[in-house]
């Protein structure tokens, strides 16, 4: 299974904040989402960084109280790790896992197409599992 197919389940949301905008905006935007990630864009819509909780709570520790005036540019993590469509679940947990990293940004050439969680990848592997289990299960039962 494909990343696509996770993205066909969830939708496309992408949660997005320009860098000059201020930590503190970055992290309403994800309060008021309920995400754990924003994408940080330019003006054209480009892929510039990730600004994550873990950021704010790094940068909290980097820069006290005055990290919420900041612009994100100052914490967001750039370059970002990415994946494709049509990049299989495994291979995408496996990155996520290497890298200890539980957001990846979905990109179909330099187009923005989604996000995916480490969330999302394993809830969609248990699905899998689990219909996969109810197969078996009922072939066993029809021998």
């Amino acid at each position: 299974m494909s990343v696509e197919a996770i993205l066909k389940t969830k939708g496309h949301n992408i949660f997005t904040i320009r860098p000059e905008h201020s930590v503190s905006e970055a992290a309403a935007l994800m309060a008021s989402k309920r995400v754990g990630v924003a994408i940080v864009c330019d003006a054209k819509g480009r892929l510039m960084g990730v600004v994550s909780e873990r950021d704010i709570v790094s940068g909290i520790t980097q820069y006290g109280k005055g990290l919420l005036e900041m612009p994100v540019r100052n914490i967001m993590t750039s370059p970002v790790v990415t994946c494709a469509p049509n990049d299989s679940i495994k291979k995408v947990m496996e990155v996520m896992t290497e890298r200890r990293i539980r957001h990846l940004p979905v990109l179909e050439g330099e187009e923005l197409v989604g996000m995916i969680s480490i969330g999302d990848a394993v809830n969609f592997r248990l699905h899998e599992a689990q219909m996969e289990t109810a197969v078996l299960r009922d072939f066993a039962a029809t021998r």
